[in-house]
C-alpha cells in the first residue's frame, strides 16, 4: 500500500485493494452488474403490480354486483334509485357489500381520493338503457353490464374493468363497455360492431 506524505494527496491505484479487499475495478463492476439487475426487474415488477391491482379490481366489481343482487332480494326485485332516494347508489349498496374499501380500485389515483368512488352503474337518463328503480329480471341478457370503472385507462390504454349482471367481471375494450351501455335492456344479443370501413376515391369502397 503506497506510503502517504503530510502534503501530497494519496493517489489509490485502480487495482489496488481496498480495506474490505475489493479494488474499485471489482466494486465498479458489481454496481454495474447491480443497475442491471434492476433494470431488467423494474419492469417485472410493475407488470406484477399492474397485474395484482387487475385482480383486486376485478375482485371488487364482483362483490359490488352481488351486492346489487342482495339489494334486490331485500327490496321486491328491485334495483337501487339514487335519485329517488336523494342518496348515492354507494350509500344503498354498502349495507349489502361484505368488504371494506370495495368502492376503491387500487389503481385509481384520479377519483377515489376525491370522490369516495372509483365506479359507476348503469344508471343512465336513457329509460331503454338504465337499471335505476328497475327489476333485476328485467334484462334481455345476462351479458348486460351492470357495474364498471368510471374511468378507462388505469389497467392500460382504452381497457376498462366491469362486471355483468350475471355475477362475471372481465377487463375489456373502452369501446366495448360503451357499446353495451347504449344498447337497450330489452336487447337480447349485442349488435356486432360496424367495420371500419374505407373510402375510396369519389366516395366508394
Amino acid at each position: 500500500m503506497p506510503r502517504c506524505h503530510s502534503r501530497r494527496r494519496c493517489r489509490r491505484h485502480p487495482g489496488e485493494r481496498l480495506r474490505g479487499g475489493f479494488t474499485l475495478l471489482e466494486l465498479a463492476v458489481a454496481i454495474g452488474i447491480l443497475v442491471a439487475i434492476m433494470a431488467i426487474l423494474l419492469p417485472v415488477i410493475s407488470r406484477a403490480r399492474a397485474a395484482g391491482q387487475r385482480v383486486r379490481c376485478l375482485a371488487n366489481l364482483r362483490q359490488i354486483s352481488m351486492g346489487f343482487h342482495v339489494f334486490a332480494d331485500r327490496n321486491q326485485g328491485m334495483l337501487p334509485d339514487p335519485a329517488a332516494a336523494q342518496v348515492s347508489w354507494e350509500t344503498l349498496l354498502t349495507p349489502y357489500t361484505q368488504q371494506r374499501g370495495v368502492f376503491a380500485c387500487p389503481a385509481d389515483t384520479e377519483l377515489y381520493p376525491s370522490l369516495g368512488s372509483s365506479y359507476d352503474w348503469r344508471d343512465t337518463p336513457d329509460p331503454t338503457t338504465t337499471l335505476a328503480g328497475r327489476l333485476l329480471t328485467s334484462p334481455g341478457r345476462s351479458s348486460l353490464i351492470l357495474v364498471f370503472e368510471a374511468l378507462p385507462g388505469w389497467h392500460g390504454r382504452d381497457r376498462i374493468c366491469a362486471a355483468r349482471i350475471d355475477g362475471s367481471a372481465s377487463e375489456m375494450n373502452y369501446a366495448e363497455c360503451m357499446r353495451d351501455l347504449s344498447t337497450p335492456n330489452d336487447v337480447v344479443r349485442l349488435p356486432l360492431p360496424l367495420p371500419n370501413l374505407q373510402l375510396g376515391p369519389g366516395g366508394g369502397f
